[in-house]
């Protein structure tokens, strides 16, 4: 990445987490343990740039209100510039994040201001050579979709930044045009073991034949792009077309083959 900036056109919105002993049954009134009030999605990204003192900015859409304004403050805080849309009539949108006693996660989101794009949402975001674009899988569930797609059609041609693809587990529902731009934009492509078997099935990659490497090998080929599949405390795989996946906790890999985002592209862009 050099001296580049890393810009999010992903969302940033604010997360009311709780944790409990049993996610209530309808009608029920129970009592957290613990609860906190984090920014979260994209954020998390722009924050783990920030802590290896690179440029980060955010160029989604923040709204106007209480959770914009814990944004904005946290933003400051971290050193993060927005540089995306304010829109005036609305806040930014939050998730309500339970957490059971078997760790067991249950979300519910509100969209907000982040939501609400159209065609010109990144129309001003020119990414300079050599600066990284984190793109959310989840931002083709919103309107703002419709801005991604015309920022990608815009900077296809001759791209020479770096674009950074985290699918989401939406990657299952988007459609087939818009799935196959994504493929023809030639990200990087950052997922979870989860997120890498829906992406293999849209690539219509058969799932039972060999290993997970031979799997993510083929899903590389076929993406012509470099494939990250992080899985969980097993580290993370690396695959790039006409070379063999490598692990982050393959012993025998040498400074030629990568083993870990970290080496491969800026590790704070694989998110979590």
């Amino acid at each position: 990445m050099g001296n580049g900036t890393v810009i999010s056109l992903g969302q940033a919105i604010v997360d009311l987490t709780m944790s409990v002993e049993k996610i209530p049954q309808p009608g029920q009134d129970v009592f957290a343990d613990e609860a906190g009030i984090h920014v979260g999605a994209s954020y998390n990204t722009l924050r783990a740039v920030r802590q290896m003192g690179v440029d980060a900015r955010h160029a989604g859409i923040l709204g106007t209100g209480p959770w914009a304004d814990t944004i904005r403050r946290v933003f400051e805080s971290e050193g993060i510039r927005h540089v995306g849309p304010t829109d005036e009539s609305v806040d930014s949108g939050f998730c309500v994040a339970l957490t059971d006693g078997t760790a067991e996660r249950t979300f519910i989101s509100m969209r907000g201001a982040e939501a609400r794009g159209d065609e010109s949402t990144f129309q001003s975001v020119e990414p300079a050579d050599g600066d990284v674009v984190h793109i959310s899988g989840y931002t083709f569930a919103h309107h703002t979709g419709e801005g991604l797609r015309a920022f990608m059609r815009r900077t296809a041609p001759n791209r020479r930044f770096l674009a950074l693809f985290d699918p989401s587990p939406v990657v299952a529902d988007i459609d087939d045009e818009t799935f196959g731009e994504m493929v023809e934009y030639r990200p990087v492509w950052s997922c979870n073991e989860r997120e890498a078997v829906l992406i293999a099935g849209r690539l219509g990659l058969p799932m039972h034949q060999g290993t997970f490497r031979t799997l993510i090998e083929r899903m590389a080929r076929r993406l012509d792009s470099a494939l990250i599949v992080r899985v969980g405390k097993g580290g993370a795989w690396l695959a790039r077309p006409g070379r063999r996946p490598s692990s982050s906790r393959d012993s025998r890999s040498t400074p030629s083959t990568p083993t870990a985002p970290a080496t491969a592209m800026p590790a704070c862009c694989a998110q979590n």
